[in-house]
């Protein structure tokens, strides 16, 4: 999947039937039961202009955002009336919020060429849109990564959906509790938290042909 895909489905004018209008149940409900101290950095990558960074930073994180489209970014922060300042650094542009958004990082850029010296110290991380936004062929990749930026004890959530990919191209793609298990066998520990199936999960992705999904919510923790 090429940049460019993504850096048009942000466009200005473009519709996001990706970006979700309100921050995440699941987030609201199984976040304030992780072992995790208030002010540990999390790591939300390809994070849009998610409003669940907000949840995160009210929560008493220094939130650092990865993602490829700086209109997102600028997004993010105008929309939520939030100062910030930019600044350049290494491949990437940062942009470093200000007064209220003060303790916010997002980084406009390719995930793939972080590097911890560009983050910072790392033991927690959110994905909700990341894994499940990657085809088959780059997922390993992108779970490699994550490993790279997060030491030993780092934990945090995954949010991963899986239905009948017949009727429905992603993204979101489907991805199996059988491949979540298999892509972080090897340097993650991981645990399912929850299973929600039905058509009540669906939101918007019914109009596009689906009639059931499964959610699965797990707790990762880097070995």
């Amino acid at each position: 999947m090429e940049a460019s895909y993504w850096l048009e489905r942000w466009g200005p004018g473009t519709k996001q039937g990706f970006h979700q209008t309100r921050i995440n149940s699941r987030l609201e409900q199984f976040w304030p039961g992780l072992p995790l101290p208030a002010d540990t950095s999390v790591l939300v990558p390809l994070c849009g202009k998610s409003l669940d960074m907000l949840l995160l930073h009210k929560a008493g994180h220094p939130v650092i955002g990865v993602e490829l489209s700086e209109y997102a970014v600028e997004a993010f922060f105008s929309e939520n009336h939030l100062s910030f300042e930019r600044r350049e650094t290494g491949n990437l542009q940062e942009f470093t919020g200000t007064g209220n958004a003060t303790g916010i990082r997002l980084l406009a850029g390719d995930l793939f060429e972080l590097d911890v010296a560009q983050t910072g110290p790392l033991m927690g991380f959110y994905d909700r849109a990341a894994l499940i936004a990657l085809p088959p062929e780059m997922r390993a990749r992108y779970v490699r990564k994550m490993a790279s930026l997060l030491p030993g004890g780092a934990q945090g959530l995954l949010i991963s959906l899986s239905y009948d990919p017949s009727k429905m191209s992603g993204p979101p793609f489907s991805v199996t509790d059988d491949e979540v298990q298999a892509l972080y066998a090897d340097d993650f520990s991981v645990t399912q938290i929850d299973l929600s199936s039905g058509p009540e999960r669906l939101g918007n992705l019914a109009d596009r042909g689906l009639d059931t999904m499964d959610e699965r919510i797990y707790h990762i923790v880097r070995n």
